[in-house]
């Protein structure tokens, strides 16, 4: 499946963007801004839970539960689904293609290494990088808010100041957050993504968490008045996968300039002079049943990044080819005990949830 960027996502995000009185960058989903402007709520809340998909919802969840009757729609996420991609689609209103942010790590030549831009730090070798996301920097949501003195407050993972991986914490300061009534209010929480990526999101495990955030979910749309609404979405799914490693395939690794980049499952390869054949061949030699192999200008005339005006440094992240899983392997370029991946092209990973309170019509 590859996303077609004319609903999902980016809509949504582009219908909060109006509702504010903010630019919009893409068309806006009807269905969410008839519900904003119906209620004007005096507070707006978005919950975007990390890895919370549709289809994963449908595989634990019964009909009764908060998040499956307040599931308004599935819709697609951005392409890679993945977090650094799609969480800075939804707060910018722009495709990864637009944002230059495609993947967990992207190969910046100036430092030679693949930055992990969520933490300014090199995968493979583990440098500091200082506010080397900065030079991907765009304009996000609360940014434009502020500059129309539109109050708004966020509250993230442990990683940010004040933040928290503990669920029930993490409800409780979205409540704190509503007694302040700011315009808007974004909560991200990453710990479900995490709980699958350890046990799979096959798991019992993962199916105890997402009972758990169901629940306290549930509770927190009862809490709520009527000039309160939230929404409810996620940047990706997951599936099982299967782990495969670069390491076991020297004859792959002596085509490339440097380790690759993006995702195990959306990976950017950089080939050396002459060796592009042999690599072609060589990939497909192996994989040619679990990656589709997409040249760069294939790639980009596919628009599988998305659409809008390319960000300077696009071309450059998605290097001389693009691997894209279809089965269940993901290939690491280092040794990880991952038991759920995402960031290819199958539904359950592409397909996210619109999850509304009070429900907006169907």
């Amino acid at each position: 499946m590859l996303v077609k960027y004319d609903r999902g996502l980016l809509q949504v995000s582009n219908a909060i963007f109006k509702y504010f009185g903010l630019d919009t960058y893409h068309e806006v989903d009807v269905q969410v801004s008839n519900w904003l402007n119906e209620h004007e709520f005096e507070t707006l809340i978005v919950l975007l839970i990390d890895g919370m998909g549709s289809r994963i919802i449908k595989e634990h969840l019964k009909a009764n539960n908060f998040l499956m009757k307040n599931m308004i729609k599935e819709m697609p996420s951005v392409f890679p689904p993945t977090t650094t991609a799609a969480t800075t689609s939804f707060l910018t209103g722009k495709s990864p293609k637009e944002t230059g942010w495609l993947g967990w790590s992207q190969y910046f030549k100036e430092v030679d290494d693949n930055v992990v831009l969520f933490r300014n730090r090199g995968l493979y070798s583990g440098k500091n990088y200082p506010n080397f996301n900065d030079r991907l920097k765009n304009k996000n949501l609360m940014e434009y808010l502020a500059d129309k003195n539109i109050s708004y407050k966020t509250i993230y993972p442990s990683w940010d100041k004040d933040g928290t991986d503990d669920l029930d914490e993490f409800v409780l300061k979205i409540k704190k957050a509503i007694e302040d009534k700011p315009a808007f209010i974004y909560g991200y929480y990453d710990q479900f993504d995490a709980c699958m990526h350890d046990n799979g999101p096959s798991s019992l495990k993962s199916k105890e968490m997402l009972q758990s955030i169901d629940e306290k979910l549930e509770k927190l749309s009862l809490s709520l008045t009527k000039k309160q609404g939230l929404l409810i979405i996620a940047d990706h799914g997951q599936i099982d996968i299967e782990a495969k490693y670069l390491n076991d395939y020297p004859d792959i690794l002596a085509c490339l300039k440097h380790k690759p980049s993006i995702e195990a499952r959306c990976i950017s390869f950089d080939i050396k002079e002459g060796m592009h054949e042999i690599f072609e061949n060589t990939f497909r030699k192996y994989f040619n049943d679990d990656f589709a192999l997409l040249s760069h200008d294939e790639a980009i005339r596919m628009n599988i990044f998305g659409i809008g005006k390319a960000h300077e440094r696009f071309e450059e992240f998605i290097g001389d080819y693009i691997a894209i899983g279809c089965t269940n392997v993901a290939l690491y370029a280092k040794l990880r005990k991952d038991k759920g991946d995402h960031a290819g092209s199958k539904e359950k990973e592409i397909m996210i949830p619109l999850i509304s309170y009070p429900v907006m019509k169907r």
